[in-house]
């Protein structure tokens, strides 16, 4: 069974559970005494299908006031909907206590009849999660919650406030993973937060209003200094936690090894400090071999190349206080330095990411800040990234990495060698998806009219320039829907989301990078063309007869005066070419899907016809027997690995007259570097933002399970915060890169008779040789490259470089 098969179940026997409680709970509700007799109002607003908590009285959306019983809604017309959080399912099951797990938004009043005098009123209110892939209202929406006349709980919707660097978005930012972590606290409890007042009944009844936005999950009403009452919301925090936290227990590994005897440095600062090829597998379990021990860390790079290493740290005692690691300027011959600036150095931040039986903690986001503590046997990790300055002098560097607030301070030595080498920028347009802010960070402000435009304009910018800087060329940002429709007269307008399209491209045009095209993803999907009569959607294929899957000449018409006026519009702008994106991963729907990819490309190349000069189009796809109904009139088509990609069917994309991209290969620095060398592909992208984290809590894993990828987030100053799986493909861009520099050579000495010198047959011998080593079946197992593996061909392909410049000259 797998795992995916599980979470079904889970969920199937979930609603069961769910549903025998609720009707058991029915009959149940009739035994409580109305009034209860401790004085204490508990009252639980549940979904339809979910139980309520324990000595709660069951509130549901269409519980109508009733004298008899004391409490229910008052008459009205706002509607009351609920939601029950214990249902949502995607990749893991959310398990919250059956008072938190569900609530209901908004409504009429709720009127409690009470003998009149002062009152305690405690809400429950917020909404951790959803389905789909946007935030709850709960999360950002205006609401107020009130009792009487008094204010239970406010919430503001202005982004200054929900991204304010103590705000919700960011709250989690700066917390570092250790093994006593309240996971509740941690992950839920800000989603859901209490709220109180004290208030005065007069008239013999209290209404609790709850505006449109507004969710209420529980209610307590009691007499203010009843001691019954003050414990009963205490009561339900601590069970709360409790219940969450008993399902993600930490299971911890054991050490891999046991510890080498320390040098009498590190015996003395009381941790174990050594170099690591990798971030990814740190583990707290990591431990170092004695080879490790002193070992100096060595990277090699070229004038404005980055290079990464990694630091690990193992406390072998409680550390209070904070723990650095501090670069010294680096060395070289004839006074030549590299300053200590130039080691951007980060901490290595665990996450807590749930697997079966509890949660486990691995590495992912590289944040600037440092740990205020560590714990005994618990092993850390540094991040040290060498940005080699543009004017530094080819040579050997030397200098040191030392690590403070232990016990003692412990030295690490770092070597680097700067190759007299100029990287050329990749030709391959290697990037990452779903990059839109409208679409992942700035997602739940719904329309346009909404987006904050300054923020979102700076955020994009630094994002751009971030992915500039680490070499990507492939700008895969999604954008939003309808930039343009038809006027009353039947001729294009622009709206508001047309704009926003303008302002990607003009920022993409003033980054050299980005600046000669881009790919922007699902162009020819669901955001350009639906305001065309008639456009047909994936969603409308079921519904239809495979036959009947086709778009009209009427509609070809629409569409073609939209791509017409786009062409037209950037082109004499002078804005980056634009790969009309057409639609990705047709095989989802199967011959359906083959059907409407086949149609939907003839109609887009129907358009092209129009444009003067043309334009290039783009597919990703899934399955190779869906793509094969289409290749007739697809461009460039851009499979993933499971497709699959190997001889046979890159040969058939030849055959058709496709260019070949990849997709979706995994975050790994290979499949970014020498295979996309080896199949000479197009393009290359990933999926980056996991809208799961940016839904609710953009650094936390738990209980969805965000994926460890090649996500990037910001920080509270809105810098661009990589994952390791990011940087991880930065190194496969290089890796193409000096590739690319020994072709490009070889090109001149042909291009000078030159191709026959030593240099030159070495080079070439190199090359033969590693294409000989990268086998053109991506999953085959030989692929499977260890960091040493692909260093060691970075440095034959840098080292014939070197050689070969020097004879050419």
């Amino acid at each position: 069974m797998t795992r995916a098969d599980r979470l079904v179940i889970a969920a199937a026997i979930i609603a069961i559970v769910a549903a025998t409680g609720a009707l058991a709970q029915e009959a149940e509700q009739e035994q409580l005494p109305v009034p209860p007799g401790d004085g204490v109002w508990r009252f639980d607003f549940c979904h339809p299908e979910a139980p309520a908590g324990e000595g709660y009285y069951r509130v549901l959306g269409d519980t109508a006031y009733d004298a008899e019983r004391g409490y229910g809604y008052t008459e009205g017309r706002a509607r009351a909907t609920a939601f029950d959080q214990n249902r949502r399912v995607t990749r893991d099951v959310l398990v919250l206590d059956d008072v938190t797990r569900d609530g209901i938004y908004g409504g009429t009043p709720f009127r409690v009849d009470l003998p009149d005098g002062a009152y305690r009123v405690v809400v429950l209110t917020g909404q951790y999660s959803r389905p789909g892939a946007n935030r709850p209202d709960a999360h950002f929406r205006e609401y107020t919650i009130t009792a009487g006349e008094e204010v239970l709980y406010q919430q503001g919707d202005a982004p200054e406030e929900f991204y304010d660097p103590q705000g919700r978005y960011f709250a989690n930012y700066y917390r570092d993973w250790h093994p006593d972590v309240n996971l509740y606290q941690a992950n839920i409890a800000r989603w859901i937060p209490f709220g109180e007042a004290e208030v005065e009944v007069v008239g013999g009844m209290l209404e609790v209003a709850a505006s449109p936005y507004a969710p209420i999950n529980a209610l307590w009403v009691f007499p203010v200094g009843s001691e019954a009452g003050e414990t009963a919301p205490a009561e339900l925090r601590a069970h709360q936690e409790e219940f969450f936290n008993r399902q993600y227990p930490w299971l911890a590994e054991e050490p891999e090894r046991d510890m080498p005897e320390l040098p009498a440095t590190m015996a003395e600062a009381g941790a174990a400090v050594w170099v690591r090829q990798t971030a990814g597998d740190l583990r707290p379990s990591t431990r170092p071999i004695a080879w490790d021990l002193g070992r100096p860390l060595r990277l090699f790079a070229g004038p404005g190349e980055r290079e990464p290493g990694v630091v690990a740290v193992s406390p072998l005692r409680d550390i209070a206080g904070t723990v650095d690691l501090v670069a010294s300027d680096l060395q070289g011959a004839n006074g030549a330095t590299i300053p200590a600036g130039a080691l951007d150095i980060r901490y290595i931040r665990f996450g807590e990411y749930p697997v079966t039986g509890g949660y486990e903690v691995r590495p992912h986001f590289l944040v600037p800040w440092r740990p205020d503590r560590m714990d005994d046997g618990i092993t850390r990790g540094f991040w040290v990234d060498l940005f080699t300055p543009e004017d530094a002098q080819p040579g050997l560097y030397e200098g040191t990495l030392t690590v403070t607030g232990l016990a003692a301070e412990v030295g690490v030595p770092i070597e680097v060698r700067v190759l007299p080498l100029a990287l050329p920028t990749s030709r391959c347009y290697c990037g990452v998806y779903a990059g839109d802010l409208s679409g992942t960070t700035f997602r739940h402000y719904r329309t346009m009219r909404e987006l904050p435009n300054e923020m979102v304009w700076m955020v994009l910018r630094k994002r751009m320039e971030f992915l500039a800087d680490q070499g990507f060329t492939g700008l895969f940002d999604s954008l939003p829907w309808y930039p343009l429709e038809f006027g009353a007269d039947g001729q294009i307008v622009t709206t508001e989301t047309w704009e926003y399209y303008l302002q990607v491209w003009r920022m993409a045009a003033s980054i050299p990078n980005f600046s000669e095209r881009v790919l922007n993803y699902y162009l020819g999907g669901y955001q350009l063309f639906p305001k065309c009569e008639g456009f047909l959607t994936r969603s409308q294929l079921g519904a239809m007869e495979i036959d009947d899957i086709g778009f009209s000449d009427e509609t070809v018409e629409q569409m073609s005066r939209m791509v017409e006026f786009l062409y037209e519009q950037t082109r004499a702008e002078g804005l980056p070419d634009i790969v009309f994106y057409v639609q990705d991963e047709l095989g989802n729907d199967g011959a359906k899907g083959a059907r409407y990819g086949r149609e939907l490309l003839s109609a887009i190349n129907r358009c092209r016809e129009r444009v003067p000069g043309g334009f290039r189009t783009c597919i990703s796809t899934l399955r190779a027997a869906i793509a094969r109904e289409y290749l007739d009139e697809a461009d460039i088509v851009i499979p993933n690995s499971a497709y699959p990609i190997n001889e046979d069917t890159i040969a058939e994309l030849e055959e058709h007259g496709c260019t070949l991209g990849l997709y979706n290969m995994g975050a790994t620095r290979f499949s970014y570097g020498f295979y996309p060398w080896r199949v000479d592909a197009y393009c290359r992208a990933q999926w980056s933002f996991s809208y799961d984290g940016d839904t609710r809590d953009p650094f936390v894993s738990l209980p969805s399970g965000a994926r460890v990828s090649c996500d990037c987030h910001y920080t509270p100053e809105w810098e661009v915060l990589p994952s390791i799986g990011m940087l991880d493909q930065r190194e496969g861009v290089d890796d193409y890169r000096y590739v690319q520099l020994l072709e490009e050579m070889l090109a001149r000495a042909g291009e000078q008779g030159r191709e026959g010198t030593d240099a030159a047959r070495e080079a070439r011998a190199t090359l033969d040789e590693l294409h000989e080593a990268v086998i053109v079946d991506y999953r085959d197992p030989a692929n499977n490259w260890d960091r040493s593996t692909m260093d060691y061909w970075r440095w034959r392909v840098a080292h014939a470089a070197i050689d070969l410049q020097d004879e050419l000259g």
